[in-house]
């Protein structure tokens, strides 16, 4: 049996360069016909280099990260993936995005990598992302993560939805993960920023916040649907619509 483990993660690391140049032109098609309406103030941050907690539902990374792929770049940040051989390859990807990437899951390496990431979010004044329902769900849950490194590092957690209307749905994950097509449209919607207090170690007032990120994704996921059956008016509460960052 490890002799088979061996060969199958010895097979994924010879798959990693076409895997990522596949992700590569694929986000490429999808940056350039693909109209993203980008609003809230998240893009604030990314304008001035500020560093931010950014917190969305798993379903959302690919549509939301295609489009800041654009900024990751320039834009400092690390992203949390979880240590099984899929996270270990969506890290790999990320990585050529200019996204440097912490393994971690489930509770023993999971709090080590948010202890890790805190660090060196602190250190280093960079972002990070981190998907807010966990690496197992249930979807659209909040669990601790997010919550911790905003605590721990002080900076403001920004709840974020990124959506599409043609989207390929992958119905077998738990989370419903949602992949962009290479045209049609799609939002970009970021609420305003939760700060919570460093010294805060009280668990009720922390699964307050914990609440209230949960909350307002999923007011968000309402918006980014109603975005699309009644137009951009539906989203005009989270500001004007915001230009591509040079």
């Amino acid at each position: 049996m490890r002799q088979v483990t061996r060969r199958i993660s010895d097979l994924q690391v010879l798959l990693y360069p076409p895997f990522a140049l596949i992700i590569r032109v694929w986000s490429g098609l999808v940056r350039r016909y693909v109209r993203y309406d980008c609003r809230g103030p998240l893009f604030a941050y990314i304008r001035d280099g500020k560093p931010c907690i950014v917190a969305m539902w798993h379903q959302d990374v690919f549509p939301l990260m295609y489009e800041l792929f654009r900024y990751t770049p320039t834009y400092p940040s690390y992203f949390m993936v979880s240590d099984g051989r899929v996270g270990t390859t969506g890290g790999y990807a990320l990585n050529k995005f200019g996204v440097s990437c912490v393994l971690g899951s489930g509770s023993r390496s999971g709090v080590k990598a948010i202890e890790e990431l805190s660090d060196r979010a602190r250190r280093e004044s960079r972002s990070v992302f981190v998907m807010a329902d966990g690496s197992r769900g249930p979807a659209r849950q909040a669990r601790w993560g997010a919550v911790y490194l905003a605590r721990n590092t002080g900076l403001p957690l920004v709840p974020v939805r990124a959506w599409g209307d043609n989207l390929m749905i992958v119905e077998k994950t738990w989370m419903k993960l949602g992949l962009p097509k290479p045209w049609g449209k799609a939002v970009l919607l970021s609420g305003e920023p939760i700060f919570i207090p460093p010294g805060t170690t009280d668990k009720e007032d922390l699964d307050g916040y914990r609440l209230e990120l949960e909350k307002r994704l999923n007011e968000l996921v309402g918006a980014a649907d109603a975005y699309f059956t009644e137009g951009p008016s539906a989203v005009e509460a989270l500001g004007p619509r915001i230009d591509r960052i040079d």
